[in-house]
């Protein structure tokens, strides 16, 4: 379809073309070029492939007579579509495919079941260590097979990958070239898709796929280097990046690892994964590009988005620079000419900032980055014993609307991965981890264990040190400054009754003083006498929209409240549609609160 309507954008644009270039010499070429245009645009029995080049090579010949022959008349019009074809040639937009890697092991699995395949793997083969499956995985081009029938989403996972072959066929490689393995924990992940394409109708020869790792939670971040040092160094991985002009793309996932090891730690895992990560790949003489998966707020990546990017230091990859945009930043940040260019800027402001410094980062000078290990650390303690909690979910799931937000039509994915089971927190997505504490207008994946951190530091006669690296430090400043952005969000007198609730009394009372040390210790910190202080106009964006925000919130509590006690199916459909509205509400005028 988007093929289709790209198409009709060529067509419509070539009739312009068509009516001013009435000259001799360029007639057999617009014949070409109208037949081919209207069948691809409107014909639905068209057989497609990719004639990008078809279509510009008639273009370009009339470029050429036209200004050969006459004077250059129009030629600002044939190159306008010859610059649109080579931007979106037949796909006009490339699509990403992404399985978790759990699932590609039980593909994997399911595919040594069946011949030919069966007589390559032993039958305990994922019981094998990591060693041991890089020995045993062969790369073997096969046709399987299947004689049994497989389960939907195993079935769904082959289906995709025979099918991103005709998307490469109809629309060109570029349509589709990227399978993305969420939670990559190992090499293996890596080879053993590359295996299942070999297995699935494609070749070794036209492997024209590009496999992206993503590493999300902390202890993946921390493993990542060795990872793709293995894989670099694997003979066939190494010829098929070769084959690819030696260039690796890997993501990085901002959201899941603040919700596993918070705020402090995720950033700081994140420096030391992309630091790793660019050392290794240089060594290898492989051009690496950052895929950041951040969202909208400071607790999913998000917050001051070019600060963070010009200030990553020379030590850091940054020639191709990549970030999903996710929910309102779409419209707030891309939504007009005006805000898009603006935004654009700033990346590239960023990058070349970053690229240009002298000085290396100096939180990698061994002192600081102990220091800073020793505070991440101290972070992340906190954080997961907020974690492990016993009523952690459950505060979630009474109080905020998080069982509700899959009715929400912003929602870009369903609220849990593990479907109609029972919630579970490492199976709940990020991005409504995050609305939901935002909701509560307490913003916890934000900021909490920056305080205890940094109460820590004092307490061990560190203060002086940490000081100087945050005046020194351009990430830690940012990381600092995002940090206040989410606490300037937040309204713990909102739910300030809960202190005297008998099952969760204690804690939100453990939350709303991490909250209180927190904000006086980045104060301290700064310098500044309140929160935002050196961000006047930001500050008082947040305090005027914080004006909308509080009756929806208030009304969302309410109906919330009424909720957790027996309703009538009528008064309950009807509050919990209330609380629903109130979610966009809210979410729009926090900007970046989803």
């Amino acid at each position: 379809m988007l093929r289709q309507i790209l198409f009709r954008c060529y067509y419509r644009d070539f009739r312009v073309i068509k009516r001013r270039i009435t000259f001799r010499g360029v007639e057999e070429n617009i014949a070409k070029l109208h037949d081919v245009l209207y069948k691809n645009a409107f014909d639905q029995t068209c057989e497609l492939h990719d004639i990008s080049d078809e279509l510009r090579d008639n273009l370009n010949k009339i470029k050429e007579t036209l200004l050969a022959e006459h004077e250059g008349l129009f030629v600002d019009l044939v190159n306008d579509l010859i610059r649109k074809i080579d931007l979106y040639g037949n796909y006009f937009a490339s699509l990403d495919i992404r399985q978790d890697s759990r699932v590609l092991r039980s593909v994997h699995a399911y595919c040594r079941e069946n011949k030919p395949i069966s007589s390559l793997y032993p039958a305990d083969y994922d019981k094998l260590s990591e060693a041991e499956k890089l020995n045993l995985i062969s790369f073997k081009e096969a046709t399987i097979v299947y004689a049994s029938e497989p389960d939907a989403l195993i079935e769904d996972t082959i289906e995709v990958i025979k099918e991103i072959k005709g998307i490469q066929k109809r629309n060109g490689e570029k349509a589709c070239h990227r399978f993305i393995i969420s939670n990559c924990q190992q090499a293996s992940d890596i080879l053993q898709l590359i295996e299942l394409f070999l297995w699935n109708g494609w070749s070794k020869e036209s492997l024209t796929i590009d496999f992206v790792p993503l590493f999300e939670t902390v202890n993946d971040l921390k493993g990542a280097a060795a990872i793709m040092d293995t894989l670099y160094s694997n003979p066939f991985y190494k010829a098929h990046l070769a084959s690819r002009g030696n260039k690796q793309d890997i993501m990085l996932g901002y959201s899941d690892s603040t919700k596993d090891g918070g705020y402090l730690m995720a950033n700081w895992s994140i420096f030391n994964g992309k630091t790793s990560l660019s050392a290794i790949s240089a060594k290898h003489n492989i051009q690496l590009a950052f895929f950041d998966g951040r969202g909208g707020p400071p607790a999913r990546g998000g917050g001051k988005t070019h600060r963070f990017y010009a200030s990553m230091g020379k030590e850091i990859a940054n020639k191709n620079m990549q970030l999903t945009v996710q929910g309102q930043t779409i419209s707030s940040q891309y939504g007009s000419v005006e805000s898009a260019e603006f935004n654009i800027e700033q990346l590239i402001n960023a990058g070349l900032t970053s690229g240009l410094k002298e000085k290396h980062n100096i939180l990698l000078d061994p002192e600081n980055k102990a220091l800073l290990d020793e505070m991440a650390e101290e972070s992340y303690k906190a954080f997961v014993d907020l974690r492990e909690h016993p009523l952690f979910v459950s505060y979630l799931e009474k109080l905020s609307p998080l069982k509700l937000l899959s009715q929400a039509n912003i929602s870009s994915r369903p609220v849990k991965r593990n479907g109609g089971g029972e919630m579970k927190l490492e199976d709940l997505r990020a991005i409504s981890f995050v609305t939901a504490w935002s909701m509560l207008k307490q913003n916890v994946p934000g900021f909490y264990g920056m305080g205890t951190a940094l109460r820590s530091q004092e307490k061990a006669g560190n203060w002086d040190k940490v000081v100087k690296v945050y005046q020194d430090s351009d990430y830690l400043k940012t990381i600092v400054d995002n940090c206040m952005m989410s606490m300037s969000k937040s309204d713990f007198v909102i739910t300030a009754h809960l202190a005297n609730d008998k099952e969760f009394g204690a804690f939100w009372t453990q939350l709303h003083e991490e909250f209180k040390l927190t904000k006086e210790m980045l104060l301290k910190l700064s310098g500044q006498p309140t929160l935002m202080a050196n961000y006047p106009v930001d500050k008082k964006s947040i305090a005027t929209r914080e004006k909308i925000i509080l009756p929806l919130v208030l009304i969302q509590h309410f109906a919330l409240e009424k909720l957790q006690h027996d309703q009538n199916e009528k008064d309950q459909h009807a509050l919990e549609k209330l609380a629903v509205r109130t979610v966009f509400g809210i979410v729009n005028a926090g900007r970046n609160l989803a």
